[in-house]
């Protein structure tokens, strides 16, 4: 075999250098036209999930951490390594002719700065963004001089239309507007109430236009330029207005003229990407509000133009590093984490799908030095708002099979707060003890991390309720011991959480406005309400339905008139139950002749009044009212989580079954096994 020539060796060698090099210097200089890619800086190492196809991390560490996904998680693994250029990295966008990627677009009153994003965001699968990388590409290796001119071609370009948001409107004398002070007060009210948890506003650049406002006269509305500015500020002085002042029944909401005139002037969509982030935040604030009244169909198609805006402008991915400052960037990052957090919440209580993925998220949490509380309980609310998307795609999917594999969902979600549990505990522990102040941000955050438990249980009670109506079987058998197990979780998240709202009505914390209290203890009322109807579960006394109603009643009292269709709807849940007990009863009494009519009654216990209780809720927690742990302050700790998801690695034999059977038979058990307890052994 002839050997190689050295010399023509020591060439190809070199020419493989030189073309590596050639490509190297292309990639480094592909960015003219598009803003580069900086190096990926080191991140802190995170405790990966467990589950399949999780590429996401649980942990918020300082406000730093990249939640729902990041373009290189395990750094990098050699320069060799390819990967897509058109979908990795941070957001890329066209720029002008002058190379802006931010307009300060002409002085006009109330706003000195409008941040905007550039021109074109360019979208990885998008043919248009596809060219004009491939041209800046091209263009960048070329050079200015050798090159043409690329045109821009951007949106709206081709074709004027006429759209009803570029006409000037008149401004008319305002209405209800309150008086600077007032106005101040009430900012700083919906800045208590929901400035921890969200980002409806911009203080800085909202404040600056507050005072111009009032400085020019806040007889008149402003001019047209300023009309989206406007808008927010309505919006702004109706939610601390509904949020300060008790509603009356029999009237209107406080501060509904305001969102009424707001509705009037929202422009369309063209007008809205006048400003693309101010109008995010307007639409946001928007959908909250509407679904504090109600309105659940408008809410959820505001927060989900909001979402469409937010995705026009890159507001997923992380931005590059020099194109805004850290004040920008993490306004930008609060905005999409609202959006995030909204979308979730208004999705689950719509019954809704998701938005977005959350592998298709980069951008990071909102970060300062040294790290603030509002973006730590940012970062926690964030995740747990992802958990429960994931409870809403895997328990909820569409396939709808409650079968084995729907324990092993629950079983991931399980495993998924029990790492959370640890830094819930450590940075935002809720006290029941009335001695000590309690805090609405804690409170929040731990009825969410209940609530994902709830919901990740309710199709299970669901089911065992079906065979208890229907009579198959249940009267002498017993739940399956990890069954039991899960709904002993269940019931434990519920009453936590009756008792967290309970607490903030002793310190009178308790939202009357706000959509989500009012959800969390009608969800838990619904839940403790079912349980007393399964075989086998401890009995619970009527307590939880009086410290329901009295949340309730309080938020009516305040005008919450949805307060009172839920109390009107649990209340009926419960006669319902009633009659359905008289109808299992009397079988068993006619074919019995009274010897064993107690037996039926405590296979199916179905009471929801119990006229000599003793105890009530609140104390009958109070020996879990210690020394803060991961036990105490969350009511289920991690390695209690931990524990029941391993019991759930039962596996039943569906084979027993005959097909004319109930499909949740497999919940049950012929003989009463042993209660567990959370730490998984017997009691």
């Amino acid at each position: 075999m002839t050997e190689p020539d050295a010399d023509a060796t020591h060439s190809t060698t070199r020419g493989k250098r030189a073309n590596n090099a050639f490509l190297n210097d292309l990639k480094r200089k592909s960015g003219y036209g598009v803003d580069r890619e900086p190096s990926t800086p080191k991140r802190p190492r995170y405790r990966r999930s467990t589950s399949p196809g999780d590429d996401n991390d649980h942990r918020v560490d300082d406000g730093t951490a990249v939640v729902g996904g990041g373009d290189d998680h395990e750094g990098r693994r050699g320069l060799s390594t390819m990967k897509n250029p058109l979908a990795s990295g941070p957001s890329k966008f066209v720029t002008d002719a002058t190379g802006r990627r931010r307009e300060s677009l002409q002085p006009i009153p109330y706003i000195h700065h409008v941040l905007t994003l550039a021109i074109g965001w360019l979208g990885p699968s998008s043919t248009w963004a596809y060219s004009r990388q491939v041209l800046n590409m091209i263009q960048n290796h070329l050079g200015q001089h050798e090159s043409p001119e690329v045109p821009l071609n951007v949106d709206a370009q081709a074709f004027k239309l006429d759209w009803p948001s570029s006409r000037n409107i008149t401004p008319q004398a305002t209405v209800d507007i309150p008086s600077l002070d007032y106005a101040l007060y009430l900012t700083n009210t919906v800045k208590f109430h929901l400035g921890q948890t969200y980002h409806l506003f911009d203080e800085e650049s909202f404040m600056t236009g507050l005072y111009d406002f009032y400085k020019h006269g806040p007889r008149i509305e402003p001019t047209a330029d300023a009309r989206l500015w406007y808008i927010q500020f309505l919006l702004i002085m109706a939610f601390g207005k509904a949020l300060l002042v008790p509603g009356d029944p029999t009237q209107t909401i406080p501060g509904s003229i305001l969102v009424t005139r707001a509705l009037e002037l929202l422009p369309d969509v063209h007008g809205l990407y006048q400003d693309p982030v101010l109008s995010v935040e307007i639409l946001c604030c928007l959908a909250l509000y509407l679904q504090s009244v109600d309105h659940r169909n408008s809410a959820y198609t505001y927060i989900g133009q909001a979402f469409r805006i937010a995705l026009t402008q890159g507001l997923h991915r992380e931005p590059l590093q020099g194109l805004l400052n850290d004040s920008e960037a993490n306004r930008l990052r609060c905005i999409w984490w609202t959006l995030y957090i909204l979308d979730r919440k208004l999705s689950s209580l719509m019954g809704a799908p998701n938005s977005i993925q959350d592998n298709d998220i980069t951008v990071q949490l909102p970060r300062s030095d040294p790290p603030v509380q509002k973006y730590k309980a940012l970062g926690i609310h964030v995740v747990l708002s992802r958990l429960l998307a994931k409870v809403l795609n895997t328990v909820y999917g569409v396939d709808g099979k409650l079968d084995p594999s729907f324990l092993k969902s629950v079983q991931e979600v399980l495993r998924d707060m029990a790492r959370l549990a640890p830094q819930l505990t450590a940075g935002f522990e809720f006290k029941f003890n009335n001695s000590e102040p309690a805090s609405r941000v804690s409170a929040t955050l731990n009825l969410c991390y209940h609530q994902c438990v709830v919901l990740a249980t309710r199709p299970l009670l669901m089911c065992l309720l079906q065979n208890v109506l229907a009579r198959h079987g249940t009267a002498n058998r017993g739940l399956a011991s990890p069954i039991k197990a899960l709904l002993k979780t269940s019931s434990e998240s519920a009453s936590k959480s009756l008792l967290i709202l309970s607490t903030l009505q002793s310190q009178h914390l308790l939202e009357s406005f706000l959509p989500f209290d009012l959800e969390q203890t009608f969800s838990a009322g619904v839940v403790l309400t079912l349980m007393t109807a399964v075989p086998g579960l401890p009995s619970h006394d009527s307590s939880y339905t009086k410290t329901a109603s009295s949340i309730m009643d309080t938020m009516i009292t305040r005008g919450n008139i949805v307060a009172r269709y839920r109390k009107e709807e649990l209340e009926k849940l419960q006669e319902m139950l009633r009659l359905a007990q008289a109808r299992h009863h009397a079988p068993s009494i006619a074919m019995n002749s009274g010897n064993n009519t107690n037996l039926a009654h405590d296979n199916i216990q179905l009471s929801l009044q119990n006229d000599n209780v003793s105890r009530d809720l609140s104390t009958e927690q109070s020996a879990e009212r210690g020394p803060a742990t991961g036990s105490t302050a969350n009511g289920l700790a991690s390695e209690q989580m931990l524990s029941i998801a391993g019991l759930l690695d039962w596996e039943p034999n569906m084979t027993a079954f005959g097909e004319d059977q109930l499909a949740g038979n497999w919940l049950w058990t012929d003989s009463i096994a042993p209660d567990f307890d959370f730490s998984g052994g017997p009691l």
